[in-house]
């Protein structure tokens, strides 16, 4: 009995030893959500055959750049992928990349590609102040004045592209159009715009018009006449901009004067539905040879900040001037001067301040002529600090400047154009240019698409600028041909961090 239960236990281990030699039979993949390939536990290699597993290797996927860099087919079902998707490259694969990671996702072997977008021509060239956009629910509104039949009004979307279009109507006598802004207050959207009258009179006017959140005029399209101003033999010679207070409920509209020596700036105080609240009084009076860009913004005590340049001339003296006004554009405090390049354009904004202490208003002013062109920052506005300067431009103008303050700081874009050897006869003849941009990091990118430089006319040169969901920002601008004349306004959404 004993002789033959070793017999028995010698078989068994005998049997043991043999099948320790052969592979065993692999088990078919029930295809459970561990091998399905969901961004969670995609790109697991525990099915991917190793040379101890038994399991032929995976071989290499077709893309090679980027995130799917080493990446090799993983298996589905009991079968390895015949075309790599995101089960094998990964979680941060992308087949159209969409994401601002700082990752080449659709492996293309370009990171966070731009996308320049053809928006809509337009018929004429006005100057900057006639073009503005603002945020609205799903997208972006802007306008534009493109004739004298009205101003045109755009509806995109979150990636700036163009959703439909519409026209707010005006009377054919007040032509042109110009100094069209949107503005956001308690009662919703608003546009402001002035409009110059010839037939009927040498005078502007300034027009409150309320609008609902796709643009459409809420009454008649004229809205409320704000204010009226003569013209002088060779045109208004002013310009106009308003703003809205921190709380909405009112507006401070200033414009400038331009009568022979009469050159003032003046201001008013309405409320969300164009009424009267401050009478228009004058805020700056000069003997200068121009008053030009006027500022204005909402501060957050409720009144107002005022700027204004005072233009010496091309060989003269220029300077911005600025002061506090309360909330019914009473002075506060002193003015504040200092002297800026011919020509330099300013820009008023808020940006949280340096010490953490909230947000503070801030100038931001491009010097457009030289040969060593720079774009300033001015921050402690009433204190004794000096303009920090944020960067200089590439090329010998800086035509247009867009910035706003983002959830990540402040961000720019701007057109530089060169100065060529025999500029254009016409005034409106395109030269030509690139855009810039510049963010929080410091970095200075240059985001024209492709090698040749922008046909930009430099009267129409304009750039807003916006924050775009996901990290990305969108820009707005237009460019020019010659020959036929034409004007385009496209936008381009980039990655900027």
């Amino acid at each position: 009995m004993q002789s033959r239960m070793k017999s028995l236990v010698l078989a068994l281990w005998l049997v043991g030893c043999g099948s320790s030699s052969m592979p065993p039979t692999p088990v078919p993949d029930a295809g459970t959500q561990v091998d399905a390939g969901t961004r969670s536990d995609a790109g697991v290699t525990d099915d991917a055959g190793t040379p101890d597993s038994g399991v032929a290797e995976a071989l290499p996927c077709e893309k090679t750049q980027g995130v799917c860099a080493g990446a090799r087919r993983a298996m589905v079902d009991g079968a390895y992928e015949p075309v790599c998707t995101a089960r094998s490259y990964g979680a941060d694969y992308e087949a159209t990349e969409t994401l601002c990671d700082g990752l080449d996702n659709d492996c293309d072997g370009v990171t966070d590609p731009a996308t320049w977008t053809d928006i809509t021509p337009t018929k004429f060239v006005p100057d900057d102040d006639s073009v503005d956009s603002l945020p609205v629910a799903g997208g972006f509104l802007m306008t534009y004045v493109d004739s004298s039949e009205g101003i045109k009004v755009l509806q995109l979307d979150e990636s700036l592209s163009l959703r439909s279009s519409s026209l707010i109507p005006l009377d054919a006598a007040s032509s042109p159009f110009s100094q069209a802004q949107l503005l956001r207050t308690s009662r919703g959207l608003a546009l402001y715009f002035t409009a110059h009258h010839f037939q009927s009179g040498a005078f502007a006017q300034g027009h409150f018009v309320q609008l609902d959140e796709q643009g459409v005029p809420l009454g008649p399209p004229e809205g409320v006449v704000l204010f009226e101003q003569a013209r002088n033999w060779g045109g208004w010679g002013g310009s106009a901009r308003v703003a809205v207070s921190v709380d909405g409920a009112r507006i401070a509209v200033v414009w400038t004067v331009d009568l022979l020596d009469d050159r003032e700036v003046r201001g008013m105080i309405v409320d969300a539905n164009g009424a009267v609240l401050a009478e228009p009084r004058v805020l700056f009076q000069s003997d200068a040879f121009h008053f030009s860009s006027p500022e204005v913004l909402g501060l957050k005590d409720g009144g107002f900040l005022v700027t204004i340049h005072e233009d010496g001339g091309v060989r003269e003296k220029s300077w911005f001037r600025m002061r506090r006004w309360d909330r019914e554009l009473g002075p506060v405090g002193e003015e504040r001067s200092f002297p800026v390049a011919y020509m330099a354009i300013p820009e008023l904004l808020m940006a949280p301040g340096d010490d953490g202490g909230g947000w503070e208003p801030v100038l931001l002013y491009r010097e457009a002529d030289g040969p060593t062109p720079r774009i300033h920052q001015l921050r402690s506005l009433f204190a004794p600090e000096m303009s920090e300067t944020l960067t200089p431009t590439t090329w010998s103008q800086s035509s247009a400047l867009g910035a706003t303050v983002t959830s990540r700081g402040l961000q720019l874009a701007w057109l530089s154009t060169a100065f060529p050897e025999n500029p254009p006869a016409a005034p409106l003849s395109p030269w030509m240019g690139r855009l810039w941009g510049l963010g929080p990091s410091g970095v200075m990118t240059d985001w024209t698409p492709g090698s040749m430089p922008l046909s930009i006319s430099l009267q129409g040169a304009a750039v807003r600028l916006h924050e775009l969901p996901g990290q990305w920002m969108g820009a707005l601008l237009r460019t020019a041909t010659e020959d036929p004349p034409s004007y385009t306004f496209h936008s381009l959404r980039y990655c900027a961090p």
